[in-house]
């Protein structure tokens, strides 16, 4: 699936989810692979916007697939305090476990 992502002064770039890189195409060309317009994955359907800005939907997540940064969005997303000095994916993996753990004995 390829996703176009925001568009600059020299072209229109794209993000390529299979392949996980960004694809920029110069401006006034056309792009020479197929584009997923408004893909489902992307789309949060109370507001139409990013996962990531938007209300996130925590059964449908998995955490073994994030970095660093996609966890400490995740955690801030769902209102789980991360302290500063949690840098590796482990230990703030571990973290919001436990917190999720604490949430659903609540």
């Amino acid at each position: 699936m390829i996703v176009e992502t925001r568009k600059t002064i020299s072209g229109t770039e794209y993000w390529d989810a299979i392949n996980k890189k960004v694809l920029v195409v110069p401006r006034g060309q056309e792009p020479q692979f197929e584009v997923t317009k408004n893909p489902k994955s992307m789309i949060n359907k109370q507001e139409g916007l990013n996962p990531s800005v938007g209300i996130v939907d925590e059964t449908n997540i998995n955490l073994e697939d994030m970095n660093a940064e996609q966890l400490l969005s995740f955690a801030k997303q769902v209102n789980i305090d991360v302290s500063g000095n949690m840098k590796k994916e482990d230990t703030i993996h571990k973290h919001i476990e436990e917190a999720l753990k604490a949430n659903d004995g609540e």
